[in-house]
């Protein structure tokens, strides 16, 4: 008997979404929308998301920090993708572009989050064992400057923490007279470094942390469309850890700025000119400051890099086994995708070979 539930995705209505119907299944859709479901889910059945956290200038990752809800919120929360977040607007000197999602509660703005929904492992990961299997990370720039606002009103309400953040920037800010002069950003690359090194971990240390990224992992049989038997799962990095794996990953060079070494010269003339006037330019520090590389991206971290990160043991065993796509996915919604496109394909296949569909 033909199903009377229209296609949809578990938890996404039009009550509590700016997306649904066909709207959740298009290009550039589906990757949003379907890692909000799965968090739905998640936090509807009380499984708490993988933490990457910033931790005494290294990061970590468990499982005991954060519940879903903290990240998501509760029951009675709105989600609008790709929108902007209305209490940054007075952050910045410019038009910001939007976010992947935006959590209000009782018609207010809760938080802003970024979705990276990644595929383990990756090609450079892929041909061994699968103990190193990981995922790739690309980070845009708006990232990057959510992420950098976000720890900025984390400080608003630490005046204490505020000074001691600024204090740590300021040295290295006043070091800088040409902020797109390669040479120059690349022979104080030590300075630059130690200045948000140390800003991040007064973050830390305040616990003035927030939930920022949201990184939905499916694992699939090597580079196959065949998903693991257990596949899916949910990381969730901090604001303060994302700001963090540029200063890891920067290098030096004589005149030569690698870009997460421009990722750590942005965030710290950010963040400084917004403790300490009010507001920064996210064109001009964020989408500007090219010294040398494109602007389209902040940096990319393969997954050789990024198990650096996301060591647990639900990298290798995610939480949630292939048979919730029939709990995820609803009303037929698989004949909604474009099998062109890898996620698309392997929900697709995993929900065609189960019993019943």
């Amino acid at each position: 008997m033909p199903s009377t539930v229209s296609p949809s995705l578990y938890g996404i209505t039009k009550a509590n979404s700016t997306r649904h119907g066909a709207s959740l299944w298009g290009k550039n859709q589906f990757n949003s929308t379907f890692p909000l479901a799965l968090c739905l889910w998640m936090r509807d059945h009380n499984q708490s998301p993988v933490t990457v956290i910033e931790d005494g200038g290294r990061i970590v990752a468990n499982d005991t920090l954060w519940q879903m809800r903290d990240v998501i919120g509760p029951a009675n929360c709105y989600y609008m993708f790709e929108s902007p977040f209305d209490p940054y607007a007075g952050y910045c000197r410019d038009a910001v572009d939007n976010i992947d999602l935006v959590v209000t509660t009782d018609g207010q703005p809760l938080r802003p989050l970024e979705i990276k929904l990644t595929v383990v492992p990756d090609s450079g990961t892929a041909s061994g064992g699968t103990d190193k299997w990981a995922p790739e990370m690309v980070m845009r720039p708006v990232s990057s400057a959510y992420a950098m606002m976000s720890v900025a009103a984390s400080l608003a309400g630490d005046d204490e923490a505020s000074e001691a953040v600024a204090t740590h920037l300021r040295l290295a800010y006043n070091q800088i007279t040409g902020w797109d002069n390669a040479t120059e950003i690349a022979q104080r690359a030590g300075m630059l470094r130690a200045a948000l090194d140390g800003a991040l971990r007064v973050v830390a240390e305040r616990g003035l942390q927030r939930p920022f990224l949201l990184q939905p992992l499916w694992r699939t049989e090597g580079q196959s469309f065949v998903l693991a038997e257990h596949c899916f799962d949910v990381f969730v990095w901090s604001d303060a850890a994302v700001m963090r794996v540029p200063v890891d990953q920067s290098t030096d060079g004589i005149d030569r700025v690698s870009r997460p070494l421009r990722e750590v010269a942005r965030h710290v003339r950010g963040l400084y000119d917004l403790l300490s006037t009010g507001d920064f330019s996210y064109l001009g520090i964020y989408k500007g400051m090219p010294l040398g590389h494109q602007t389209d991206k902040s940096f990319a971290l393969g997954g050789r890099k990024s198990i650096r990160y996301l060591r647990h043991p639900r990298l290798s065993q995610p939480l949630l086994d292939r048979s919730i796509l029939s709990r995820l996915v609803i009303g037929g919604g698989e004949r909604e995708l474009r099998p062109e496109r890898r996620f698309d394909a392997a929900v697709v296949a995993q929900m065609l070979a189960e019993p019943g569909a």
